[in-house]
């Protein structure tokens, strides 16, 4: 599989749905399941973007910073 399956294919798999039986998790609960974690997910990489772009800033403040001192 070259990419992950999104919440809409892994609650119609067939294969995840025998399992999801097995362990007695019904469809509802599930689906309530993928979804918290897919909002968590996101949110985890806002905020990592959030620092990254904040990171990348400053560096080229500071890189103009330095520059307009040697000028």
């Amino acid at each position: 599989m070259k990419q992950d399956l999104t919440v809409s294919e892994v609650l119609v798999d067939p294969l995840i749905a025998q399992l999801r039986k097995a362990d007695d998790v019904g469809y509802a609960a599930f689906a309530q399941l993928l979804q918290s974690a897919a909002r968590v997910h996101t949110r985890q990489l806002l905020g990592q973007l959030h620092a990254e772009r904040a990171d990348a800033f400053y560096r080229r403040v500071d890189d103009v910073s330095e520059k307009n001192k040697l000028s």
